[in-house]
């Protein structure tokens, strides 16, 4: 080290601590391994009813609902005919949202992901679907992924060890299970949505049209100033059961259909007769906030 300038050995030091801290972390090979990582045990102790909210909810299921599951299949093998193999880059577009901790899996375990996601939907044995979907079902959208890796918006990065929250909390609870709070009153805006549910900033809206976009043109840009978790996070609590297309009485408020019928004949002048027939009229108003259907 003698022979080295002192000058240049600080230099080096300096640089590799402003790294970050993630090209130091060892990344996950097992999905086992990456859920020990995001561990929320200590959140599902705490907030019980919230968790099981979120457990039956498309969040906690974002990876092996089964629509989800379908628009993975086709997306891997459309671009495996286009490339024949895979990047991280690739295999992560839709990971990252439906899985947010996925940035810290390694390259081999995000290709185990899309492999198991082929045998899930493709393989001619139950048993070994079946295995898959289980194993999948480990990885999802959860606690942390909304409280600390999305909690800060599109080009921010959350600190580490700090759990984000929309109102003031009593933060004891988080202390001794060894967090640090912030408010984020970023969680409060459909913004925070649009991490997931729209494009990042930089992509044209014209290249992009999303559930996003309709919710901005269509119902913001119309007058009206209600947030994506006003309607699909209710009450006071705010829900965790991220009320969708799934939850029929839900979908029931989103439209008001009316429908009026009367009998009538119809004039068959090929056949020169006339056939019993119904003239429907059909009145359809949507009441929520964006396009429908949209994803």
């Amino acid at each position: 080290m003698s022979s080295f300038p002192r000058q240049i050995w600080l230099s080096v030091l300096l640089i590799i601590m402003l790294l970050p801290h993630s090209a130091f972390s060892k990344k996950a090979d097992t999905i086992d391994e990456l859920v020990a990582m995001y561990n929320i045990t200590p959140c599902a102790e705490c907030h019980e009813d919230k968790h099981d909210e979120w457990k039956s909810s498309t969040m906690g299921n974002s990876v092996i609902d089964s629509r989800v599951l379908r628009g993975f299949r086709t997306f891997i093998k459309m671009e495996l005919d286009k490339e024949k193999t895979l990047s991280r880059k690739n295999l992560t577009i839709c990971l990252n949202c439906h899985v947010p901790h996925i940035k810290d899996a390694s390259e081999q375990l995000i290709v185990t992901i899309a492999d198991m996601v082929i045998t899930s939907m493709e393989d001619s044995n139950v048993d070994k679907r079946e295995a898959a979907k289980k194993e999948l079902s480990k990885l999802n959208i959860n606690c942390l992924g909304c409280h600390n890796l999305k909690a800060t918006g599109f080009n921010s990065q959350p600190e580490p060890g700090v759990i984000y929250v929309p109102n003031d909390i009593n933060t004891d609870a988080h202390k001794e299970a060894g967090y640090k709070t912030i408010k984020s009153e970023f969680m409060k805006t459909s913004d925070f949505c649009a991490q997931c549910h729209h494009c990042p900033p930089d992509v044209p809206w014209d290249k992009c049209p999303t559930l996003y976009t309709t919710y901005i043109e269509d119902f913001i840009g119309k007058g009206r100033k209600e947030t994506c978790q006003e309607c699909h996070m209710p009450g006071e609590e705010k829900s965790h059961k991220f009320l969708g297309p799934d939850n029929s009485d839900f979908l029931e408020s989103a439209v008001t259909l009316t429908l009026n019928a009367r009998a009538t004949r119809y004039i068959d002048i090929y056949e020169d007769k006339m056939i019993p027939t119904l003239a429907l009229k059909i009145n359809l108003t949507n009441n929520a906030g964006h396009t429908i259907p949209h994803g």
